[in-house]
């Protein structure tokens, strides 16, 4: 009895359109608990009719619980009320889950309403990508660009379903459009290198230094030219050919001859934005057509510039005038003179500083080496005063003092150390080579121990052994036999005379003591003179005798 009460009270609230009541009393307790989807459906419709979408959106939550037939009917239903933005928000992703059709359709609503595309980027970003496919949002969204309806909001919006479809070049270059930061480690992480293609305006406007260290790492895929018509081509407020500058300048000091083509607009480049930096890049670049580069120089009266333009055009004489009438610098004058090499152009110095005074001084302290300075003053005119003559001429003749004293020093150095050479070359050129084998080398080591007091008697001479037999067909100058024949040791001469060791020990000894020179000799073989035993040896009056040549008179002792 008590039952039917309540719910006979919760009818009667609704018949007079008392729904929140009849709500409040469902949730109290009173009644059965199924009346509550019946309260919830009936409130919903009242607000429905009411056009109160907002506040029944609010309460959907509270009405359909856990119910996923319950949400996705009102889903459908709010959608054909054009009213689904209202409730995105409230729509559950888990617990319950909803059909995929239901986020999809609910994504699309927001999308083809400009108010609001804020809130399809915030929902794209809060919604798990597993719940629904992007394509059908994506297919929706593209028709709009470039269209007046397409927002920012909504290009990010496109741009994060891209990622989440892998369609990552065609959200680079909305990240791009849209000048946001992670474009760059969007690029990276996604190696999109080829994809800055297209868009180097936006990338230079977001930010230029990292852009232009991002192009240059790159220039094999996107060149200097093609960047430079972007950059040309484009249709911005700010001054974009700045930017080009700062790129050309980055790329020129990575690589000279990256982007060669584009030298003749450097210089201009140079010249508008950087003059200091124009002088340094003449002097690198080969690519630029000097006619041009002179014209601009000239009509930014760019003086130093001009100098060398015209000294790499052959204009000498041009280039002249303008340091000594324009700069009013003898001393550069004098130094673009000497790297000239050119007479000439001496004699012209000299004639466009007659009519200076001082520059005629200047000119005399600085051509000591260069110039003959008595030259300069002979075509100094009779009357002409020049400042502080006496003491530059005094300095002159000071400075060629020592210039001489230091030329003359030089010289005598360098004749002792070509003396000290040759006397060293003649004592290397007498001495002789000993050529073993393994056996005799064997038999010099002990002979050298056996008679080390012998030795000391016979003649002096360097030795190297070679491990290996002499080949060949040299011959011995005394017995003319090939060297192959006999298994001897050989002494060869700086002269290009050899000898079988024995037929050289032969003709300097008697038959008698033959024996005894050899052992004895053969131990002095084994050790190399140094060159204090060269000094002694070279005395003449020691009665060691020293190993020479037979047929030669060049290597005697």
């Amino acid at each position: 009895m008590v039952v039917r009460d309540a719910e006979d009270h919760i009818s009667w609230l609704l018949e007079h359109g008392w729904h929140e009541k009849a709500l409040a009393a469902v949730e109290a307790g009173q009644g059965r608990s199924e009346l509550l989807d019946e309260v919830g459906s009936r409130y919903l419709d009242h607000l429905i009719v009411e056009k109160k979408y907002s506040e029944a959106a609010s309460l959907c939550p509270k009405l359909l619980r856990g119910s996923a037939m319950a949400w996705e009917r009102w889903v459908f239903h709010f959608a054909h009320l054009r009213q689904l933005p209202v409730l995105v928000p409230y729509i559950p992703t888990e617990n319950p889950r909803l059909r995929d059709t239901a986020y999809e359709i609910a994504l699309v609503a927001l999308a083809t309403n400009p108010s609001f595309h804020k809130g399809l980027l915030l929902t794209v970003k809060s919604w798990p990508s597993s719940i629904y496919s992007s394509l059908p949002v994506i297919s929706v969204i593209e028709p709009q660009l470039n269209t007046s309806s397409m927002t920012d909001a909504l290009k990010e919006a496109l741009a994060e379903l891209y990622v989440l479809d892998g369609q990552y070049e065609k959200a680079f270059s909305l990240y791009a459009d849209l000048m946001k930061p992670n474009a760059f480690d969007f690029v990276e992480k996604y190696n999109l290198h080829e994809a800055i293609r297209e868009k180097v305006v936006q990338l230079i406007m977001l930010d230029c230094k990292r852009t232009v260290t991002l192009l240059i790492q790159n220039k094999d895929l996107i060149s200097p030219a093609e960047v430079a018509s972007q950059i040309l081509a484009a249709k911005n407020k700010c001054d974009l050919r700045f930017f080009l500058h700062l790129y050309l300048h980055s790329l020129f000091e990575v690589n000279q001859h990256a982007g060669k083509d584009l030298h003749d607009m450097q210089v201009e480049l140079y010249a508008d934005y950087d003059p200091k930096m124009l002088l340094p890049f003449l002097r690198g670049s080969q690519h630029y057509t000097l006619e041009k580069a002179y014209s601009i120089c000239v009509k930014r009266d760019l003086l130093r510039e001009q100098v060398f333009i015209l000294g790499r055009m052959g204009n000498s004489k041009k280039a002249l005038a303008v340091i000594i009438n324009k700069l009013g610098d003898i001393e550069e004058a004098v130094e673009f003179v000497n790297m000239q090499h050119d007479d000439e152009l001496w004699e012209e110095l000299i004639k466009q500083c007659l009519n200076k005074p001082e520059m005629v001084g200047v000119l005399l302290e600085h051509t000591v080496g260069n110039l003959d300075p008595l030259h300069i003053v002979n075509m100094v005119p009779n009357g002409l005063e020049i400042p502080r003559l006496r003491d530059r001429l005094v300095k002159i003749i000071t400075d060629y003092r020592t210039e001489t004293s230091l030329r003359h020093g030089c010289n005598d150095i360098l004749k002792a150390d070509c003396m000290n050479l040759l006397v060293k070359y003649f004592k290397e050129a007498r001495r002789g080579i000993c050529l073993s084998n393994e056996e005799d080398g064997a038999q010099l080591q002990r002979y050298s121990s056996r008679d080390s007091q012998a030795s000391e008697r016979m003649p002096l001479t360097k030795t190297t052994e070679v491990k290996s037999k002499i080949r060949g067909e040299t011959r011995c100058c005394m017995c003319f036999d090939p060297f192959s024949i006999q298994n001897v040791s050989v002494i060869a001469f700086f002269c290009c005379h050899a000898y079988h060791m024995d037929c050289l020990v032969d003709s300097m000894h008697t038959f008698s003591v033959q024996k005894e020179a050899a052992a004895t000799f053969a131990g002095q073989l084994s050790e190399y003179v140094d060159e204090e035993d060269d000094d002694d040896n070279d005395d003449p009056h020691s009665s060691v005798p020293r190993l020479r040549c037979i047929l030669c008179t060049t290597a005697a002792g």
